[in-house]
Order: C-alpha cells, then sequence, then structure tokens
C-alpha cells in the first residue's frame, strides 16, 4: 500500500470514479465544490494498492475530515493512517491560523462500520445532526406568492459573487462563505446558472437565495440546496416562495423527486420542509476529536 498527495485532475477522476462506486454508502457531500478549491487539493491524499485507488481522504476550509474507502478495502492499518493525516493537516491550519479547533467528521447514521471507526479514532459524537428531506413531484405543489415588489431570478454570473457571498454570511450568521468558495461552486460541473436563484428586493437588493441542481447518475432527482433569506427579509414567505418556485422549475425540466438538506438546529427550516411537502428521508451525525 502506498500513498502520496493529489497531483492533477486525473487523481479528481479517480476520486469521482472511487465516490461512484461506493452506492448509497457515500459519506462525502460536496465533493465537486470542494475539490475545486486550492487549499483543499493541497490536503488532499490517497491510498493505492497495485496502482489502483483504494481511498482518498482530505480535510475541507470548515476543518472537516472527509474520507472514502473502496470496497473490502479497509483495515487498521489504512484507517490510523487517514485519520493521522486528518490531524496533521488540522495541526498545521491550527499553526497558520493561531486558532485552536477540532477536527470533525460525519456520516450517515446507519453507517455503523463508519461510526465504529470513528469512535475507535478518538471522535466523540455530538448533538447535531445534518438532516436530509425528500418530496415527490407527483404530490401538488403548494403555493406561496413573493411579497409585493419582491421577485425571482437567475444570479448575473461571477460579477455578483460579492454580493452573493455577503447575503450567504447573512443569512446564515457565519463566514464560512468565501468568494473563492462561491466561484468553485459555479465552476463545478453540474452547476447550472439558470437554477441559481436569488429574490430581489424592492429597493434591488439581494434578500434571499436558492441553488437548485439535478443529479448526474439520476437525472429524475432534483436538488434545492442551500437556501438562506437575509434577516432584514424575514418572516414575509421569502423562503417558502423560492420553494414552491424551485419546485416548479424542476417539475417542468422532467424532475420525479427532489431533496434539500438543513442542519438539525435550523427549526425553521425543517418546519419549512413539512410545510412544502418534504419528509425526514436520512440523517448524518457529526463527530469531533481535539487536535493536540
Amino acid at each position: 500500500m502506498e500513498h502520496r498527495s493529489l497531483i492533477n485532475d486525473n487523481d479528481s477522476d479517480l476520486m469521482r470514479q472511487l465516490i461512484a462506486s461506493l452506492s448509497n454508502q457515500v459519506s462525502i457531500t460536496d465533493f465537486e465544490e470542494f475539490i475545486q478549491l486550492k487549499s483543499v487539493r493541497q490536503n488532499t491524499r490517497l491510498w493505492f494498492e497495485e496502482c489502483l485507488l483504494i481511498a482518498f481522504a482530505y480535510v475541507d476550509d470548515f476543518n472537516n475530515l472527509c474520507f472514502e474507502i473502496a470496497p473490502g478495502k479497509s483495515n487498521p492499518v489504512l484507517e490510523s493512517e487517514i485519520i493521522d493525516w486528518g490531524v496533521e493537516c488540522m495541526r498545521k491550519m491550527m499553526e497558520q491560523s493561531g486558532e485552536i479547533a477540532p477536527l470533525d467528521s460525519s456520516c450517515s447514521a446507519q453507517n455503523r462500520a463508519r461510526i465504529e471507526l470513528l469512535e475507535r479514532m478518538g471522535f466523540i459524537q455530538q448533538e447535531i445532526r445534518s438532516l436530509k428531506f425528500a418530496r415527490s413531484l407527483n404530490d401538488p405543489i403548494p403555493e406561496f406568492l413573493l411579497p409585493t415588489g419582491y421577485s425571482i431570478r437567475s444570479v448575473n454570473g461571477e460579477g455578483e459573487v460579492a454580493q452573493l457571498v455577503g447575503l450567504h454570511r447573512a443569512a446564515f450568521g457565519t463566514d464560512h462563505m468565501t468568494e473563492e468558495y462561491r466561484l468553485a461552486m459555479m465552476h463545478a460541473p453540474d452547476y447550472d446558472q439558470t437554477m441559481d436563484w436569488v429574490a430581489v428586493a424592492p429597493d434591488g437588493n439581494l434578500a434571499a437565495f436558492c441553488i437548485g441542481s439535478i443529479d448526474e447518475e439520476d437525472p429524475t432527482i432534483g436538488y434545492l440546496d442551500p437556501i438562506g433569506t437575509h434577516p432584514d427579509h424575514r418572516r414575509i414567505g421569502l423562503s417558502a416562495a423560492m420553494i414552491a418556485y424551485g419546485l416548479s422549475f424542476l417539475q417542468h425540466r422532467g424532475i420525479k423527486n427532489v431533496h434539500f438538506g438543513t442542519s438539525s438546529e435550523n427549526t425553521p427550516m425543517r418546519e419549512l420542509a413539512l410545510r412544502t411537502g418534504f419528509s425526514l428521508q436520512s440523517e448524518s451525525v457529526w463527530f469531533s476529536r481535539e487536535v493536540i
């Protein structure tokens, strides 16, 4: 077994092929966006056995250790090397930032093998969960009208990135979104600008956003995620109107089922999911490990 850093796009393709081989046991989300980032590519390691990729791991800009192992290839040595790689990356990131933070990781709540692996390696399960909701477009789409004076349109392209980043940060109350990452989202292979929507307020300011996409493997599945509203424009029905708009758009594109995700801590979005016809489909659990 050998390992090395990510070299080029051919390595990225090998990682995609490994992900595709995992069926429903994939733990990584937003791979296409993150692999566009230089910082993530620098924090990526690949493991090979007889020239075949059997595992890869990276630490993203939010301190999350993301990794996948080919079916039948997991073993104690490989598992230890993956976790050690994550800890090493985290230490370097802490040295650069001067801040102390834990190394995080997540997986499906049904993935007992991954949960046991993380617990063996010193990770502690957290209370927060990531929730995935789904609904069929065979069911009626509820009507939620836009407030007077508001409109929905697709984004105007990369020239609007600064405003989009500002809107995202205001909506979620964090600085996690950056111009670099927003551009990476727009450069991902499955990105479609016609499904990158914003709600515009009467004064011309961006008030809410929603990004839609279509599953590359199964074109009958669509996604509406993320969704967010600026604090100055909440409680007037914008998020519900944008979901209804996105559902109708995807229905016209031939989509049969729509998914979107949110955090277990985001009570308003969980309630909105139920009001717009979604039901909880699955959960992911989160783990943290102190790095010293």
